[in-house]
């Protein structure tokens, strides 16, 4: 009789071993591939769909700006580089003296435009929880802040058939707040208006402007446009510009990209 191999013997002398369930075939890791396999090209590098990776630029930015149609234009005014929305602050009531000085710029608490109340933003509060008041949500509270002397600005105004759109003698950089409540544009609200603004660059002097227009729209709303002097140069090395502008008990700031705000090569201004 054939004496058993010592493989024959160790199972006899152990006995059937229990298989691990760690050590079976992995059904999950072959399901995993035959579900989640990505595509792949002739190359063998993996192929995923452009669209999901770089989001489309707005088809005005590869144009040149006499090709522009209205549509490019709206879009131009509403959501580009030189176009900002900000929500204003509601500064706390002044006294008479801080009224005639003009205030002091900063603070306060974001709140809706209706919580100006009827007097108007160079009025005092009439409510003493005025200041309290619940934002609103989107841009129905908010000021369009705009960079009206950009030539790409300048051009989708005309081409989008904007009527009413500021207009100033002279060389500035022009900005403009749409939509202020409770402006006259008395020569005295102009001169606080004035003295309450500024472009702000990191390192160097603040540029004040050297007019304000106030323009008022037939919806019983201002453009209040700020005009500083072009004299002291921006350029693309000072990367940010912080506009800032109190106007009686509102308050508001924004920022500007000078990287954005290149069209075909030019820093547009």
């Amino acid at each position: 009789m054939a004496k058993p191999t010592p493989s024959e013997s160790v199972k006899k002398s152990v006995g059937r071993r229990k298989r691990l369930p760690h050590v079976g075939p992995n059904h999950c890791g072959s399901m995993w591939g035959r579900r989640f396999r990505l595509p792949r090209l002739g190359n063998g590098l993996l192929f995923f769909p452009l669209a999901l990776l770089i989001a489309a630029d707005p088809a005005w930015m590869s144009k040149p700006i006499q090709q522009w149609d209205e549509e490019d234009a709206k879009q131009v005014l509403t959501n580009s580089p030189w176009v900002k929305h900000a929500k204003p602050a509601l500064l706390p009531e002044q006294t008479e003296d801080q009224r005639r000085e003009g205030g002091q710029m900063g603070g306060g608490k974001g709140v809706g435009l209706q919580g100006v109340g009827g007097g108007g933003v160079f009025a005092p509060a009439q409510n003493p929880q005025a200041g309290k008041a619940k934002a609103g949500s989107g841009y129905a509270d908010a000021l369009t802040v705009r960079w009206e002397s950009a030539v790409p600005v300048r051009v989708a105004e005309m081409k989008a058939k904007e009527i009413g759109a500021p207009d100033w003698d002279g060389e500035f950089y022009a900005i403009a707040v749409y939509d202020v409540p409770g402006l006259k544009g008395s020569n005295s609200e102009l001169n606080i208006l004035k003295r309450a603004a500024f472009l702000k660059r990191e390192g160097k002097k603040d540029i004040k402007p050297e007019r304000v227009d106030v323009m008022q729209r037939a919806n019983g709303l201002s453009i209040v446009v700020y005009l500083f002097p072009r004299s002291d140069e921006i350029t693309r090395d000072d990367k940010r510009i912080r506009f800032a502008a109190q106007i009686a008990r509102l308050y508001l700031e924004r920022d500007f990209d000078t990287a954005e705000m290149e069209f075909q090569g030019k820093l547009q201004l």
